[in-house]
């Protein structure tokens, strides 16, 4: 891709489309005015065990992580675009990233989330690995040093009456999953959103579609399910980049799949891990072989 063809997109429509969650990989998911209520749960698009609350848990858990305790690696690739205020987007980078997951039983239905996020950015024309090198920040010129995204929680998991909630003890935070779940073909799939509390930064949104093996997901018997996946996040931008507060907003958009081990990563990807997060050698431990 050259200069020119940089993502020449109507503005209002590209930010109408980032606030909706219609960019790609959730599209058609629209709770409010998408499924009609009649045709919900018709069995042309539900599985039995769809209308469960507590499968449909189970299954989420399940397609998240790996209920043996076993660290699973979210592994994707993608894009991070800038939407401007006053011009049109642009892609700043290409993303090569993981979010290490690993799930504890707690017992009582509560499960602990320990997520381990590092995500590379890229030349979007090259896709050379920028860390640690000059980038010149297109809307106020200033260059600066590219940084990794480095990120990392824990985070208790339950079911109640509101759905799918994930809360932070520590902090405070709260959110709950939205899923709507749905079958055609050999596939079923959660397409959903995570409403954050009130007070997080704005705009801060997540949007994912999660594609599963039907028959998998209507086995219980297994502790994992492989999936791949398609996700969207908006938020303010990175702190290096040193955006003006009134430059725009970052869509952050993947695509990717359940990896089997830490070691089945890419090696120049892993090599920047290690480099680093020297602390997740000791988190993965025996995790990173299959």
């Amino acid at each position: 891709m050259n200069k020119n063809d940089r993502f020449l997109v109507d503005r209002r429509g590209l930010l109408g489309a980032a606030g909706l969650g219609l960019l790609p990989g959730i599209a058609g998911f629209l709770p409010e005015t998408g499924f009609a209520a009649e045709h919900e749960d018709s069995p042309d698009l539900k599985d039995p065990w769809m209308l469960d609350p507590q499968k449909t848990f189970h299954n989420f858990l399940r397609s998240m992580g790996d209920l043996s305790g076993r660290i699973s690696p979210q592994w994707w690739r993608g894009a991070y675009l800038a939407i401007y205020e006053d011009r049109h987007p642009e892609l700043l980078f290409r993303l090569e990233g993981c979010e290490m997951k690993r799930i504890v039983d707690l017992g009582g239905g509560e499960y602990q989330f320990q997520y381990r996020i590092f995500t590379l950015l890229k030349d979007p024309e090259t896709n050379e690995t920028l860390s640690g090198k000059p980038w010149r920040n297109p809307i106020t010129g200033e260059e600066l040093t590219v940084e990794p995204n480095i990120s990392g929680a824990q985070r208790v998991v339950f079911h109640d009456e509101r759905g799918v909630v994930e809360r932070d003890e520590n902090s405070g935070f709260e959110a709950v999953i939205h899923l709507l779940w749905t079958a055609q073909g050999d596939y079923a799939m959660h397409n959903g959103y995570k409403d954050r509390p009130e007070g997080r930064p704005i705009p801060m949104k997540e949007f994912a579609t999660g594609f599963l093996s039907r028959a998998a997901a209507a086995d219980f018997a297994a502790p994992r399910l492989e999936t791949r996946f398609n996700s969207t996040f908006v938020a303010p931008f990175q702190r290096w980049m040193r955006m003006p507060a009134d430059a725009g907003i970052a869509v952050w958009h993947a695509s990717g799949h359940k990896a089997r081990d830490v070691e089945s990563l890419p090696p120049e990807y892993l090599e920047q891990l290690h480099h680093y997060r020297p602390e997740m050698k000791e988190w993965i431990g025996e995790d990173g072989k299959a």
